[in-house]
């Protein structure tokens, strides 16, 4: 039988998380991926091409729950 009640949850970016904030990746982003930024970690995604796991990043855009970085100079 079918169940009536939903129990997931949405994945809505942290509200701390600003543009020009610096982070880490912590998987490959080809081109969405895994970042830690301080204490939190979040789904990214890359406004180039691939970045790889370890690479310092910057977040430029967060755009309808959707946070764009790209590898910090």
């Amino acid at each position: 039988m079918l169940e009536t009640e939903i129990d997931s949850k949405v994945n809505i970016p942290d509200l701390n998380l600003t543009v020009g904030m610096e982070g880490k990746t912590i998987s490959r982003l080809a081109p969405a991926g895994k970042a830690i930024f301080e204490t939190v970690t979040e789904e990214v995604f890359s406004q180039q091409d691939f970045i790889d796991e370890n690479q310092q990043i910057i977040i430029t855009k967060i755009e309808n729950n959707k946070i764009i970085v790209k590898l910090r100079q």
